[in-house]
């Protein structure tokens, strides 16, 4: 390995040990070379310094002032903003104790991170890139037993009924009327991604529809990558969704930070589940579907609408792989015989409270079991 490699991969291990899911490396080193493609080796050498968590600027670069690299806090400063608009870190001005505005900066792990950050700015060789670490790398690291999920599977509310008895962070809409003050859309990246495959989405020609709320919505409006949409406009979009197919995936929390609107052939997270044996033992989702043959019909309709390929027809009648099922409602709400019902599970989870809790859950189980 040469000394550049060698840099780009001293920067992928770093990511990959201190962020909460990481960044873990390919065999083929696909990971190195979208690292090269993101950044040049200046850039990669200076990233090297930064630490999961998010620092303050003076304290990065006495850091990079002991490593005997000769650069004033201005100019390391100027580096790494110019390395957070590439999408690569996180940073920006954030309020101290003492009211003064300091600039913090960090790394992010790959998904939900840097990745999604390439929305509206990739290249067709990042797509080619980034689909093959996805299906061929990191599908292992994002889907794990040992560690809380990044996202949850939540029904489309049509298929919820008051028998149900769904907890709030089941219900997207009391998400919305009850835990979030702003709402902002932007173009999905994984769309965008097999767009630039000539892959496109087999479901929806709707590309609008990565959720933010929140700071996050804040965010993403205040650096125009997104479009703040008022409540009663988002539920409209919303049922668009719905009526779609797409399936329901916030942020594992009790008030998320974002939604993710999946299919089953462009959504990375999906895609990825789709190569495991028994996705929902990787899931978390509080329902499952399940078909009554004595009102199936055989239209094969629920077939043609799970995006996780966890329905056949057998002998002219619908069956549900519950080792596939991630309980999101869509073959309920279009089932014309009312064949297919939605089941709560006997053993409700509950996401933690808030993006701090889930990120300290994900940390501790990360190293306990490195341990």
């Amino acid at each position: 390995m040469d000394s550049e490699d060698l840099l780009y991969r001293e920067l992928q291990e770093k990511i990959h040990t201190s962020t909460p899911v990481g960044y873990p490396a390919a065999d083929d080193g696909t990971d190195i070379k979208i690292l090269k493609l993101l950044l040049t080796p200046e850039e990669a050498r200076i990233a090297r310094f930064l630490e999961g968590r998010p620092e303050p600027l003076n304290q990065i670069h006495e850091r990079v002032a002991k490593s005997n690299i000769p650069i004033s806090l201005e100019e390391l400063e100027e580096k790494l903003d110019r390395i957070a608009k590439k999408g690569v870190i996180m940073g920006g001005l954030r309020m101290s104790e003492g009211g003064k505005g300091i600039k913090f900066y960090g790394l992010v792990h790959w998904a939900v991170g840097f990745f999604e950050s390439q929305v509206g700015r990739m290249t067709k060789q990042f797509a080619e890139l980034s689909n093959k670490y996805n299906r061929e790398s990191y599908y292992k690291e994002f889907h794990r037993k040992d560690r809380p999920p990044q996202i949850q599977t939540i029904p489309v509310e049509k298929s919820l009924t008051p028998e149900h008895h769904a907890s709030s962070y089941d219900n997207i809409r009391n998400i919305i009327m009850n835990k979030v003050d702003v709402i902002a859309t932007r173009d999905c990246v994984c769309r965008e991604e097999h767009d630039l495959l000539e892959n496109s989405c087999k479901l929806s020609d709707i590309r609008n529809c990565c959720v933010m709320f929140n700071d996050a919505a804040r965010g993403v409006i205040a650096s125009g990558i997104g479009e703040e949409i008022p409540k009663e406009e988002f539920f409209n979009l919303l049922d668009i969704y719905q009526k779609e197919g797409f399936v329901l995936q916030p942020q594992n929390t009790q008030n998320p930070m974002y939604m993710c609107v999946c299919c089953g052939c462009c959504c990375g997270v999906l895609t990825m589940a789709k190569q495991l044996p028994r996705p929902t033992e990787y899931y978390s989702s509080n329902f499952y579907a399940q078909s009554d043959p004595e009102l199936c019909s055989g239209c094969e309709v629920c077939e043609e609408r799970c995006q996780m390929d966890a329905i056949t027809m057998v002998d002219d009648k619908s069956v549900v792989d519950l080792n596939r099922c991630i309980g999101c409602g869509n073959c309920v709400v279009t089932c014309p015989t009312d064949a297919m019902e939605l089941h709560k599970k006997e053993r409700e989870k509950v996401p933690p409270e808030n993006f701090v809790d889930l990120t300290r859950n994900i940390i501790e189980k990360k190293i306990t079991y490195a341990n």
